[in-house]
């Protein structure tokens, strides 16, 4: 899943998440994952639907002699079309918002804790989860940091990393909204929230890829 980014962005995005800790005091986890969830609810939902459909034009064509033709016909239909489901290019236009919306929070909130909050001895973490399936941004920010930022705040944040994926710049989206994120800390908290700071975690991009 690296190959989205050329070896010289994950350095300069890495270079950036050191430097942001540096300044602030404060810890960040950068995670880009393929999906964040397998969706097996989609999968089926585009092989019903289109076996549904293929049926009903086939029956306006085509007449079978056999009556027992027509189950086997159904039943290959829906394999094939359970298997092409499973592709990520045809499973996401199978998947509702809600669903995308849903899964994408629980799953950040999930690595939230497993990747930093648990493995921290501080509330002063945050972390920015792109989940490339559902095409979905999530920005968390731990108990310190909430109390001055707002969720209008890092949605912002979100709004510059979006518009710079879509132009292709996935390097730049992270670093934009890093640089933000880290005048708005060291704004509203007066400064560095602990000069005494040391990185706990890994300062590195985190690549999740889902089975």
């Amino acid at each position: 899943m690296k190959n989205i980014f050329l070896q010289d962005d994950i350095l300069l995005v890495e270079s950036k998440i050191r430097d942001f800790e540096d300044k602030t005091g404060c810890e960040l986890l950068v995670v880009v994952t393929d999906s964040c969830d397998p969706y097996p609810a989609a999968t089926w939902r585009f092989a019903t639907l289109s076996t549904f459909i293929l049926s009903l034009i086939f029956s306006t064509f085509f007449e079978f002699h056999s009556a027992w033709m027509w189950p086997v016909a159904i039943f290959s239909t829906l394999f094939l079309m359970s298997w092409l489901g499973k592709f990520p290019l045809i499973k996401k236009y199978s998947l509702s918002e809600w669903e995308t919306r849903r899964e994408c929070r629980e799953k950040a909130i999930e690595l939230f804790y497993t990747l930093g909050h648990s493995k921290v001895s501080h509330e002063m973490t945050a972390m920015i989860l792109v989940s490339r399936l559902e095409r979905n941004i999530q920005l968390l920010v731990d108990e310190e940091l909430r109390r001055e930022i707002t969720q209008q705040e890092l949605d912002e944040l979100i709004v510059i990393m979006r518009e710079h994926f879509k132009a292709g710049n996935m390097a730049l989206g992270f670093c934009s909204s890093i640089e933000k994120l880290e005048k708005k800390i060291l704004q509203d908290f007066g400064g560095k929230l602990n000069t005494k700071f040391s990185s706990e975690l890994p300062n590195k991009i985190h690549f999740i890829q889902n089975n």
